[in-house]
């Protein structure tokens, strides 16, 4: 993929909040300089893999939780659904500065999460249906 087309896609990557016609409009002119099929599909390619890992600073989970983050056991969650310890979790829910950058899900991580919640959502619900039988 030629360089140019390389850092439009990143700059449409690192602007989360940029409106839907600059999005459109910036994105046609990147396609534009994608020559080939070959080339308009690797850039298909690279767009999706940096948006799922694009940092989402703008989505508060710690508020969306709310107080049902006290019913949670979140170190269960960092561990057996992302394969990391408890602070690693804790960082992201809580904005933390790690290495001098502030600690947020990328896209990837927020659908794992919600998946996680999902799943242990459905446990709990065949437990409740157990129980009451």
């Amino acid at each position: 993929m030629n360089e140019n087309l390389k850092k439009l896609l990143d700059s449409v990557v690192a602007q989360p909040n940029l409106s839907a016609e600059t999005t459109d409009k910036l994105m046609a002119r990147a396609f534009e300089l994608a020559r080939t099929p070959d080339e308009r599909r690797e850039a298909g390619s690279y767009l999706v893999a940096a948006m799922n890992n694009r940092k989402r600073h703008d989505v508060d989970v710690k508020g969306i939780l709310g107080d049902i983050a006290d019913a949670l056991n979140l170190s269960y969650i960092a561990k057996h659904y992302f394969n990391k310890d408890r602070s690693w979790l804790y960082q992201r829910l809580s904005n933390a500065t790690v290495n001098g950058k502030p600690a947020a899900f990328t896209q990837a991580e927020l659908k794992r999460l919600s998946d996680s919640l999902d799943e242990l959502s459905n446990k709990i619900h065949q437990i409740s249906v157990q129980l009451t039988h």
